[in-house]
């Protein structure tokens, strides 16, 4: 069972948000289609579907309508170049996390060498010092 709520945004513009109930009682999320063949396409889908140990509830019921095979071709391009510059991301995150460590590495040992430098030079004053 769908239903409609509508509320005024700015402008003359309604939004209308869906809401559905699965079989089983439980709200059925608006969800995004992310297979090859329905690309961007949206459904209701029981909420519970894809938690473990929960018995499958098989309510699913399109939102939208059958997309042209034109705009299937552009979202599925649109997630493929979405999905490299994660990856994309995922390098850079990395590399910037390397470099972190071998900062933090430098520091430390630029830290030991001003320390070993003091003891050194306090070391040699006392030296001169005694004599």
């Amino acid at each position: 069972m769908s239903q409609c709520t509508k509320a005024s945004s700015v402008g003359a513009t309604r939004l209308c948000q869906f809401r559905s109930e699965c079989r089983c009682g439980l709200e059925a999320p608006l969800m995004t289609s992310l297979t090859d063949s329905n690309p961007g396409k949206h459904f209701f889908g029981c909420g519970m579907y894809k938690v473990q140990g929960h018995k499958r509830c098989s309510h699913f019921v399109w939102y939208d309508d059958e997309s042209s095979s034109r705009a299937k071709e552009i979202i599925y391009s649109l997630q493929k170049k979405l999905e490299q510059e994660r990856a994309r991301l995922d390098e850079a995150n990395t590399k910037v996390a390397e470099v972190k460590m071998k900062l933090n590495a430098m520091n430390l040992l630029m830290k030991l060498s001003v320390s070993m430098t003091f003891i050194m030079a306090v070391g040699f004053v006392m030296l001169n010092v005694m004599k």
